[in-house]
């Protein structure tokens, strides 16, 4: 029966310290978190400000080929209309 005891004394302790826990310590640790990101963010962006180049020239590796044209030799265009459902052919 004593160990019956001390095993819902130990499950009751233990629910209270991890609400405890979670009330005061997890919010606690979601706040420091989310400053800090917020000072890198904004060194990040101050960095970023500082090391802009306006002067420079835009240097393009890639130069893009002619698309491709149409063989006007391949066919010709169609024009087809569309039929209502309650007309027929003729």
């Amino acid at each position: 029966m004593e160990k019956f005891l001390m095993i819902i004394f130990w499950i009751i302790l233990s629910f209270y310290v991890f609400r405890l826990a979670f009330r005061y310590l997890f919010p606690w640790l979601i706040a420091r978190f989310v400053k800090k990101m917020a000072n890198k963010m904004q060194q990040q962006a101050y960095q970023g400000q500082n090391n802009q180049r306006h002067d420079e020239k835009v240097k393009v590796s890639y130069i893009r080929e002619d698309e491709p044209k149409i063989n006007p030799n391949i066919g010709e265009y169609i024009d087809f209309e569309d039929i209502k459902d309650n007309e027929k052919p003729q």
